[in-house]
């Protein structure tokens, strides 16, 4: 059975998790397994703003034309991580 998205379930739909496809998907490498940044981060998914918050923003990084626009919503993700996490 396919896993689900959970942003997209946290909202009420069935969106099939796009993994690598997805702009949250994390490849992983030698030290982190691959999988979702979003559910990595442990977020509230039942705040429901905020999940809408991030589709929408994952719908920037994903429709991103050029450089600038890519790195203005990366950077509107990493505002999300806690200083505890980001090593800030």
């Amino acid at each position: 059975m396919p896993e689900m998205c959970a942003l997209s379930r946290a909202i009420g739909n069935d969106e099939e998790c796009g993994r690598g496809w997805c702009a949250f998907w994390e490849h992983g490498g030698a030290i982190v397994e691959p999988g979702c940044t979003v559910q990595r981060l442990g977020l509230d998914l039942e705040n429901v703003e905020l999940c809408h918050y991030l589709l929408d923003l994952r719908r920037a990084l994903t429709n991103a034309r050029n450089e600038e626009e890519s790195r203005i919503a990366r950077q509107q993700l990493a505002e999300l991580v806690p200083p505890d996490l980001s090593g800030a």
